[in-house]
């Protein structure tokens, strides 16, 4: 029997996805769904799929997992129109930057019998610095030797989560376990304080009567920090993912305003060498997160490969006829 797994968004994270289970199509049927007609057929051109869809609704009335790899501010409405088109028992995935709110919406809109779990991908170390976005930027080992985190709640079932696990791990990452609470905490300080910060670099530029001399000479520096913007759907994802995370969003954006305000007065004042200091200790600091981030040190175990029989197994909830094995814990 085959598993068919849908993937809605065929951007980076989602044609990675269907790139690293090419390996699997003996098992694994990929449906893929994208608004753009172009990133669908790139997709398709890098074997990231077995089949495009059209529609929502046929993208995922036969599906056994359906991954939401969309922008944040597009998942509440494609819930709300897949929802009546799950079939019973299917898993939902997203990978959006927020669970608890994702986790809300799943709540409200799944009818009863299908479960929901968040993912949230990290992105392997090689592709950092590679500003582009897109289909293009797939990669078959975008997630290998990586965290991605697994977040369940209310609508995540046992055999749900080992599922979650088990694809995780296929997608040759480490399953980091947490809850929505704190990921999304984590989220806004790495995710989206970042593009916030873009966004009032852009506002305090553009806004300022010399902008139209400075835009002349604005370069690399300029470049890197306001690059989150060069993705179509910056503005509404951003957006939303303020409207909808309140809380963590005002109180970093606090520690901002603390931060410059302390980095003012040290410039008001015969600071010079505090300032250096300063500036000196986060060079370092970040120098040893840099180094940290690229060797994973934090992945304290080797990450264990999951046979495909295990992973089949149990999800239809029978083992694939052959010899006994004897299975690593999970």
């Amino acid at each position: 029997m085959t598993i068919q797994l849908t993937i809605l968004g065929l951007g980076q994270i989602g044609t990675s996805v269907g790139m690293v289970l090419a390996e699997y199509t003996d098992q694994i049927f990929r449906v893929g769904h994208d608004k753009s007609r172009g990133a669908a057929n790139q997709a398709k051109g890098k074997n990231a799929v077995d089949k495009i869809a059209i529609t929502l609704s046929g993208a995922v009335k036969d599906a056994d997992i359906v991954l939401l790899a969309l922008p944040f501010q597009e998942i509440y409405s494609v819930l709300e129109h897949i929802a009546q088109d799950l079939k019973e028992d299917a898993l939902v995935l997203d990978t959006g930057p927020l669970k608890q709110p994702v986790m809300k919406w799943a709540e409200e809109l799944l009818p009863e019998n299908r479960h929901y779990v968040g993912l949230t991908p990290v992105i392997n170390f090689a592709y950092l610095e590679e500003f582009e976005f897109g289909p293009e930027t797939a990669q078959n080992d975008l997630f290998s030797d990586c965290l991605m985190a697994v977040v369940s709640g209310r609508l995540s079932s046992e055999k749900a989560v080992n599922m979650a696990v088990n694809l995780v791990q296929l997608l040759g990452a480490t399953p980091y376990f947490t809850n929505s609470a704190e990921i999304d905490g984590l989220m806004t300080m790495t995710h989206i304080l970042p593009q916030l910060l873009a966004a009032s670099l852009l506002k305090i530029t553009q806004d300022s009567p010399g902008w139209r001399e400075a835009q002349k000479i604005a370069g690399k520096p300029y470049i890197q920090v306001t690059n989150p913007f060069s993705q179509d759907d910056a503005p509404g994802a951003l957006a939303a993912a303020v409207i909808y995370n309140q809380e963590n969003t005002t109180r970093l954006l606090n520690d901002v305003i603390r931060t410059l305000v302390e980095i003012r007065d040290l410039s008001e004042t015969p600071g010079q060498e505090e300032l250096k200091e300063m500036f000196s200790k986060l060079q370092k600091d970040r120098d040893l997160w840099w180094a940290d981030r690229r060797e994973s040190r934090w992945i304290e175990t080797t990450r264990s490969e999951v046979p495909r029989s295990t992973f089949f197994s149990r999800f239809f909830g029978v083992r694939r006829k052959g010899p006994p094995r004897v299975e690593k814990d999970q």
